[in-house]
């Protein structure tokens, strides 16, 4: 955590270990949950592929997630969220879809996005 100091000096609070790699304020993305991983008796690579948010979705809050953090870490707002996980929303557009792959550390490939140059 950082904070401003007095005369615009920047101090740090607590620093993170390094065998925390991968840790982040919002929660924790562990890479093999994307290729080897599943959730409600689907792998994981099949939601992404079909770019099903919601279950991917459903599966962070399930690892401890808050809608806020997902929120956070997307680029999108909670309420977004919360509709995505209700099924009443569908992700659609590429520029959101590029926001939640990079926000959750999802392989570009897996969910049919293209690499940038």
């Amino acid at each position: 955590m950082i904070t401003k100091a007095p005369a615009g000096r920047v101090d740090v609070i607590a620093e993170m270990p390094l065998s925390d790699a991968g840790w982040r304020p919002h929660g924790h993305v562990d890479p093999r949950w994307w290729t080897v991983g599943s959730f409600e008796d689907r792998p994981l690579t099949a939601a992404l592929r079909q770019r099903d948010i919601g279950t991917v979705y459903r599966f962070l809050k399930s690892r401890g997630w808050s809608q806020s953090a997902l929120a956070a870490a997307t680029g999108t707002t909670e309420n977004q969220v919360r509709a995505v996980i209700r099924r009443h929303q569908r992700v659609m557009s590429y520029d959101v879809l590029e926001r939640i792959a990079t926000g959750l550390e999802i392989p570009r490939g897996l969910m049919g996005l293209a690499y940038g140059p």
